[in-house]
């Protein structure tokens, strides 16, 4: 939505410009017209980026859970790193996407931006994650994560982790999903990393589902900035591991069957694409 609105105005006002302050006699002209043209959406741009910042800060300490912010969030979130950076996000398994907000959703890592292209696939939540500390540094990013109910987590095994943890546990029972990435880092790559098995027993202790995604070829987004062409991404949503199939079982085992599943639609798409 607001990439189209970005169009029709660009596009109204650089034609009442070149059809009532141009004349046309030349190549400058022209240009004047070209010129107008690129301000304008460069206006826009810093327009939006400047609403944005005033959404975040004027809506950061409203309820942390609340959908309709999560969405407003994602349209922002939509428009700077789809339209924006030219990003084709390809998506299968929709099918998959949990009916309730009772679940802990596990994925691979490659890049920073992971979470904001899988929170656009499961908009019709208010889904939230474990963050690094670091992260809540930032300017804007900690006041967006605070926003939103992400969770800050060290990367030592300390007090502090461990009640970052049970702080997710509890977040997951009242009915606002989390999101970890089971490697506790980036890979910048579509090769796997050893998960860490405690991870896993957020959804056991939350009597939560499991939802699976998969990444594959997001590191390719960071590595031309400007481009014509959209680079293209793709997500796998992996069918609902019921909380019923987990109960009983040891987070070790939960651990090497999520990451057998997730290995191998990864391996689906190296196939698919090392053979072109």
């Amino acid at each position: 939505m607001i990439a189209i609105l970005q169009i029709l105005v660009t596009l109204v006002l650089t034609i009442v410009y070149g059809v009532f302050l141009i004349d046309f006699n030349g190549l400058i002209d022209v240009l004047k017209v070209v010129a107008f043209y690129l301000t304008i959406n460069i206006i826009y741009i810093l327009l939006i980026i400047l609403i944005f910042v005033l959404i975040v800060l004027l809506t950061e300490k409203l309820r942390k859970d609340a959908l309709w912010k999560h969405q407003l969030l994602m349209a922002f979130s939509k428009y700077f790193f789809c339209s924006l950076l030219r990003v084709k996000l390809i998506v299968k398994g929709k099918e998959n996407l949990p009916k309730n907000n009772r679940f802990v959703l596990y994925s691979n890592h490659i890049e920073y931006n992971d979470p904001l292209y899988i929170k656009q696939i499961y908009n019709h939540t208010n889904l939230s994650y474990v963050s690094k500390i670091p992260l809540f540094k930032y300017p804007i990013v900690k006041n967006v994560l605070r926003g939103i109910g992400c969770i800050p987590i060290g990367k030592l095994a300390d007090r502090k982790s461990l009640e970052a943890i049970l702080e997710t546990i509890k977040v997951v029972k009242s009915g606002q999903p989390m999101g970890i990435f089971p490697e506790g880092k980036r890979s910048y790559s579509n090769n796997l990393g050893s998960f860490k098995p405690g991870a896993f027993k957020v959804a056991q202790k939350a009597k939560a589902d499991i939802s699976l995604v998969v990444l594959y070829d997001f590191h390719e987004i960071n590595r031309k900035i400007y481009r014509i062409k959209k680079v293209k991404v793709y997500l796998t949503i992996l069918p609902l591991i019921k909380y019923e199939d987990i109960k009983d079982l040891d987070t070790i085992v939960i651990s090497n069957m999520a990451y057998q599943l997730i290995d191998e639609e990864l391996d689906k798409y190296k196939n698919k694409f090392d053979s072109k």
